[in-house]
């Protein structure tokens, strides 16, 4: 099997990533378990030849010295999909990761998300969040999202990502989608820009940094709709780490902009199902008086109890992985190895078992 035909392979097993390393047989990842691809291994200039040659133009001439500190960029297969890559070196041998990105864009319905997630993709204003670890569907869930407002509103919508991964035709929206390191230097740079071309929805790949994070909160402040990532495991860990890139100077300022601006944080977790595929659980909070008066008075910890509430559609972890359980969606199992508080969890599912006929565990 040449490399076009791994990828090819890849794709069409329904793998979501692809790992060649220098003399390791290639790798896949499938419903979320590695899986190795009966071929043989790849020398280390052979794994080098194939990243030059799906590497950006831009990087040729530094190449080896861009894989040393890691190299990140986005090569399309036409006709079979675009991937999301990630080149590395590691004990002096290459490698790269890549990330299968589905030509079509699925929808809300498609991933199984809450139908909330409907209402806050619409709601033209404030900052949303997806947050979750990586490989756990944020950028597929936003991308669902934008797709959504691009077939329901008149509207422009610009996106900056490193690197693209969905892309967007133009419907009822005008979408523009610039890559950072082709298209823009920074994010930071970026946001700059598109404040002065008439957006009215923005998405920012990730927010990284406290220029990126002090644009996209004037940019919400503004009246502008925003989303983005961050890496972060639910929503107070996420308003936590969103707090500690503030500088001090500005505390008060970007906490009360934060606080104001937030429609909404979900949160992401991929659980394996009992037909063998994969599906998010999902937390979800909502921005409101409640939420904003928490934010400002530091009182995060009480964030998870008032999600708890169910208000405008929020919803925990657990009470979605009991909810997925209940439908016969997951086993006890995998349920209390997502949950954010497995001995509740525990409890709970031991009294639907009661009343259940026989489940698995």
């Amino acid at each position: 099997m040449d490399l076009e035909g791994l990828l090819r392979f890849a794709v069409k097993q329904g793998a979501s990533d692809l790992h060649i390393q220098s003399a390791v047989k290639p790798m896949v990842r499938i419903a979320g378990q590695v899986r190795t691809v009966d071929v043989p291994p790849l020398g280390n200039e052979e794994t080098r030849d194939f990243i030059a040659s799906i590497a950006p133009e831009s990087e040729q001439p530094h190449l080896d010295a861009a894989i040393v500190e890691g190299l990140d960029f986005s090569y399309e297969m036409p006709g079979i999909s675009r991937f999301r890559c990630s080149a590395y070196s590691q004990l002096g041998q290459v490698g790269i990761t890549m990330r299968i990105i589905r030509a079509d864009i699925p929808s809300i319905e498609d991933l199984n998300l809450p139908k909330v997630i409907h209402d806050i993709a619409l709601a033209r204003r404030g900052l949303t969040l997806i947050t979750g670890t990586t490989g756990s569907g944020k950028s597929t869930t936003l991308a669902a999202m934008v797709d959504l407002i691009n077939q329901t509103h008149h509207c422009k919508i610009i996106t900056i990502e490193d690197p693209v991964e969905y892309v967007h035709e133009s419907k009822k929206a005008l979408l523009c989608q610039l890559e950072v390191g082709a298209d823009t230097p920074s994010f930071d740079h970026a946001l700059r820009q598109a404040l002065r071309q008439d957006p009215d929805v923005i998405l920012v790949g990730e927010l990284r940094d406290v220029e990126t994070l002090r644009m996209a909160l004037r940019a919400a402040d503004t009246g502008h709709q925003v989303f983005s990532t961050v890496h972060s495991a639910d929503a107070p860990q996420t308003v936590e780490r969103i707090i500690a890139i503030f500088p001090p100077a500005e505390h008060k300022l970007l906490l009360s902009q934060l606080a104001h601006s937030i429609e909404a944080i979900i949160s992401q977790r991929l659980v394996a199902t009992e037909e063998g595929g994969r599906r998010p659980a999902v937390e979800i909070l909502r921005g409101n008086a409640v939420t904003e008066k928490y934010i400002l008075e530091n009182r995060l910890a009480e964030l998870h109890a008032y999600i708890e509430t169910g208000e405008s559609g929020m919803q925990t972890f657990d009470q979605h992985l009991l909810a997925l359980y209940n439908d016969e969606v997951i086993r006890t199992t995998e349920a209390l190895r997502s949950a954010s508080n497995p001995e509740a969890l525990s409890m709970s599912l031991r009294g639907i078992r009661r009343v259940g006929s026989g489940r698995k565990a």
